[in-house]
């Protein structure tokens, strides 16, 4: 498995695992609005050809957002959620970001434990936040 910098060509992709995963997705049109932007972190997880994952981190100043993490649920539990941590944080040290941000949904507790293993603390929880259905989202912080 290859950690790597997301390009044009796997947007489509990104994109399908968003739309598998999530009640909302991204789509490639919101890949394709910032992934040149040099203040945004997007990043594969790349598996015999094919994308696996993706995380997005959009970074201002000293601190960065966890916009989504995504894996392919047939890949799952294989480390690649935290392989696309790791990396996100080492991209993000080296652009001076201080603190990492992100809101998960309170039921996740599959993300909150990766989470918690990476090294963030629940700060916050923000109520009512996501919806379809509505839920609230336990806020998470990370200093690098």
């Amino acid at each position: 498995m290859q950690i790597k910098h997301m390009d044009a060509t796997e947007m489509a992709e990104a994109a399908a695992l968003q739309r598998e995963n999530f009640a909302h997705p991204w789509s490639e049109k919101d890949y394709m609005e910032h992934l040149q932007d040099k203040d945004k972190i997007y990043l594969t997880a790349v598996k015999d050809g094919r994308v696996v994952g993706s995380c997005v981190l959009w970074c201002s100043f000293e601190t960065a957002d966890l916009c989504n993490i995504v894996v392919d649920p047939a890949h799952r539990r294989e480390g690649i959620a935290e392989a696309l941590l790791h990396q996100a944080f080492r991209e993000c040290a080296t652009k001076g970001v201080e603190q990492i941000l992100l809101e998960v949904r309170e039921s996740n507790a599959s993300a909150i434990g990766l989470y918690d293993k990476s090294g963030f603390d629940r700060i916050s929880v923000r109520k009512n936040y996501y919806r379809d259905p509505q839920e609230h989202a336990v806020i998470m912080q990370k200093t690098l």
